[in-house]
């Protein structure tokens, strides 16, 4: 048996009714023909779901799936993962038991669809559904990193722009300016105060700029409630705000609907989307949610709390409950969201970097007219 280190290689034993009497200890050597070494990403778990559900489907027994795929996975943590799944697997363990050894590879959702899979003997399909979900949330993911990374990326080039021009380029013409003995115009003389702010005041704005995303990195991280309180005000910004609420409606009717038609209980369900949703105020209204779906209300019933849940996804999951299709429903729901949100990111960048370009040369003309006015009125005087 192989493992990634000794307490996780007693711990598998113990699990199978073994004790540990001698391991040997070596370290795989990194990009070498027997594979990549490095985190497995959910794109090596689509490939692995992709693998599992063609070797199912052809008849192919599970230990035998499991053993090819120890074998060719060319994600090398994957794969030694995979021996051990296949080990204990073949000494009697069931297949999600193995995996849930393995949280930092295989999620609780996974695991919990595997096992209804399994007590379904539709484990083929769920490793079809799997494959479905995975290739969605890299959608779903790309779809985040458009609408976020970009405005981000922007914002710090033009933040950096201006501190260029202010903190450097006006700096040397401000000599010039003032040798010219002439009335300097408003915007010149704005101009020059706001650079000789930054430059005199440089060690109170740069320290700040560098304490915030540290401070925004350690709250998420370490204090109470700043998670809560950082997707309030996210989802409160105009129209960004608008398309990450989207996204977290998108991933809860998603990721809902897949775990319910595995048969996968009501309140299990609900329990598993909240760290699923991505959006701290969502959670925290499943949480409350599944509170009152176990003392006997409706889904529907009890998302009419909250604001965060659209009156449209609110009245197709209260039909979904009256006729029986909840599922259906609810990935419905979820195609609806995921052909609005490329619409809306698309929408969204079309109205902004025009915003940003204007923006710049707006920028670049009042400092190239703050700096040439003056040399202008010179002339006229000349």
């Amino acid at each position: 048996m192989t493992a990634l280190d000794l307490s996780q290689l007693e711990d598998r034993l113990q699990v199978m009714g073994l004790w540990l009497v001698r391991a040997l200890e070596t370290k795989p050597k990194s990009f070498t023909h027997s594979g990549k070494v490095g985190k497995v990403k959910s794109r090596d778990l689509l490939e692995f779901c992709t693998h599992m559900f063609t070797l199912l489907d052809a008849g192919i027994p599970l230990i035998q799936a499991l053993e090819n795929l120890s074998k060719e996975s060319p994600n090398l943590q994957l794969r030694t993962t995979l021996r051990t799944v296949f080990q204990q697997v073949e000494a009697g363990t069931t297949l999600h038991v193995a995996m849930m050894q393995h949280p930092k590879i295989f999620s609780s959702q996974m695991t919990n669809l595997v096992q209804a899979g399994e007590e379904g003997s539709t484990l083929a399909d769920t490793f079809k559904e799997l494959e479905r979900y995975l290739d969605w949330s890299d959608q779903i993911l790309s779809d985040i990193r458009q609408a976020t990374i970009y405005p981000c990326i922007v914002s710090v080039a033009v933040s950096g722009l201006l501190i260029l021009l202010f903190t450097f380029v006006i700096p040397q013409f401000i000599p010039v300016l003032q040798d010219l003995n002439v009335p300097l115009p408003l915007i010149t003389v704005v101009v020059i105060g706001v650079s000789d702010f930054l430059v005199d005041n440089w060690y109170i704005w740069m320290p700040i700029l560098i304490i915030m995303p540290l401070t925004w990195w350690v709250g998420q991280k370490h204090i109470i409630g700043f998670a809560s309180w950082r997707d309030r005000k996210l989802i409160q910004l105009p129209i960004l705000g608008e398309l990450l609420k989207m996204l977290a409606l998108s991933k809860f009717a998603q990721n809902f609907s897949v775990l319910y038609r595995a048969g996968i209980p009501v309140l299990q369900c609900l329990q598993l989307c909240r760290g699923l949703v991505g959006n701290q105020i969502m959670a925290n209204a499943l949480q409350d949610v599944e509170r009152r779906v176990a003392e006997g209300s409706t889904i529907n019933e009890s998302l009419r709390h909250h604001q965060v849940f659209p009156p449209m996804m609110i009245q197709m999951i209260s039909v979904g409950e009256a006729t029986g299709t909840l599922s259906k429903t609810l990935m419905n729901v979820a195609s609806y969201y995921n052909r609005e949100i490329p619409r809306r990111v698309k929408r969204i960048f079309s109205i902004f970097e025009p915003i940003i370009t204007l923006g710049l040369i707006g920028i670049v003309g009042i400092v190239a007219l703050a700096l040439f006015l003056p040399m202008m009125s010179l002339m006229s005087a000349l």
